[in-house]
């Protein structure tokens, strides 16, 4: 720190501020602060500088002090807060790549605060013992969800919030933080898992929900909106299934390239290296549609020799979303089977489709399934037949399974 005049203070801010393209202001705890022409005002006092910005929901003042450090695109200053407590503020250009960091740490301090609110009042007799967002790689734990433990004498829940640009993936990081809490804190029985999702971006976890193991896990919704009220919801009530099946002679766009293309013509060619019971031909591709999800897997359909279908999931890499992104598609399949669909729509002609639910096959190199696949699956309803397929290390050259698990069970058997 330097002990300049508030004039040569004003000076440097202002310098710092004309070198910005787009300046901000960030306070721990708060998210960040525009500071747009006309919305905001430096004045050198006798003493120091104070700084206004205001828009039409926020108004901030903080008396400027000194200057902490300064680097490109980022100015730390020590400052006055009211009452006269000291504190913290750096000014950022929000255009710099290497400030975003620092943008994401503020707004998941704001959205923690707020998710601190949210398990507060729907759990008033509730003590919580944990709130964190920190990330636990050891334990796939992100730090964009922030998450709870919540206690009430021996019985416990587990809580869990997401963002909008998060929500669809809420459900998966809310079954690892289950179990988690389940491993850590055996005295305690964590019956139930708590998720706040954003309204609007909640159907698809709604969905999802529905095809949980109801003996493993209770999950409690609550949708809070853009003024940050939440209220408790049943997941019956929201995510009405939207699917639409293509016809058979119908050519659906391919949209992934490199292994995951790859990993897909190879099982297509040997269809029954995955399960000698499939039909060789025909296998389609992505026959029902998905619309607004996220699809990093790319899905084929084929059929037992009993008409039975069979959805085959195939990743070429690690990914913990994999086995409830292939419910998203399995559910929507069993639906047009259950509707006698697929015979109209002229699949597998010649073959009597069954009713029954499809079979879901989880295909991935075996050293590429996520150590937390196992976790998701104990979880999942043992109504859906899961079945994964680990293929060995050279199935570029040739296909070869190295194991197979059913639902939730190691490939050793345990």
């Amino acid at each position: 720190m330097r002990a300049v005049s508030p004039g040569t203070l004003k000076g440097e801010i202002e310098s710092f501020l004309r070198s910005c393209r787009l300046p901000a202001a960030l306070e721990q705890g708060e998210p960040p602060f525009p500071l747009q022409p006309d919305f905001f005002a430096l004045e050198a006092r006798q003493a120091d500088v104070l700084l206004e910005v205001w828009d039409d929901k926020r108004h901030l003042a903080r008396r400027i002090r000194s200057i902490e450090q300064q680097r490109p695109g980022r100015l730390q200053m020590c400052v006055e807060r009211f009452g006269g407590k000291p504190g913290s503020l750096t000014l950022v250009d929000l255009d710099r790549p290497q400030n975003a960091p620092a943008v994401r740490a503020g707004e998941r301090s704001v959205f923690l605060e707020q998710f601190r609110r949210f398990v507060s009042r729907q759990f008033p007799r509730w003590t919580i013992r944990e709130l964190t967002n920190g990330a636990d790689l050891c334990h796939t734990l992100s730090p964009s969800y922030p998450r709870a433990l919540l206690s009430r004498g021996t019985h416990a829940v587990a809580a869990l919030a997401a963002s909008p640009d998060h929500a669809d993936h809420a459900l998966a990081f809310g079954l690892i933080w289950l179990d988690h809490l389940r491993q850590l804190h055996r005295r305690l029985t964590v019956e139930s898992l708590a998720l706040f999702l954003p309204l609007g971006n909640h159907k698809t976890t709604c969905l999802r929900l529905r095809h949980l193991n109801a003996g493993r896990v209770r999950p409690l919704l609550f949708l809070y909106d853009e003024s940050g009220f939440e209220q408790q919801a049943d997941p019956a009530d929201h995510g009405n299934l939207e699917t639409q099946l293509f016809p058979a002679d119908e050519p659906v766009p391919r949209i992934l390239c490199g292994p995951e293309a790859q990993l897909e013509a190879c099982v297509r060619r040997e269809i029954q290296v995955v399960d000698a019971g499939l039909l060789p031909e025909p296998v389609y591709g992505q026959v029902c549609s998905l619309a607004g999800l996220d699809r990093g897997l790319l899905d084929l359909l084929a059929v037992d020799r009993s008409g039975r279908l069979a959805v085959i999931e195939l990743k070429a890499s690690e990914d913990v979303q994999l086995p409830v992104q292939a419910l998203d598609y399995w559910m929507r399949v069993a639906w047009h089977a259950r509707q006698g669909e697929f015979r109209r729509a002229g699949y597998f002609p010649g073959i009597e489709i069954r009713t029954t639910p499809p079979r879901l096959f989880l295909v991935a190199p075996a050293l590429q399934f996520h150590p937390r696949t196992e976790t998701l699956l104990s979880y999942i309803d043992p109504a859906v037949p899961v079945e994964r397929v680990g293929l060995s290390v050279e199935w570029q050259h040739r296909l070869r399974v190295v194991f197979r698990a059913e639902l939730a069970v190691r490939p050793d058997g345990r």
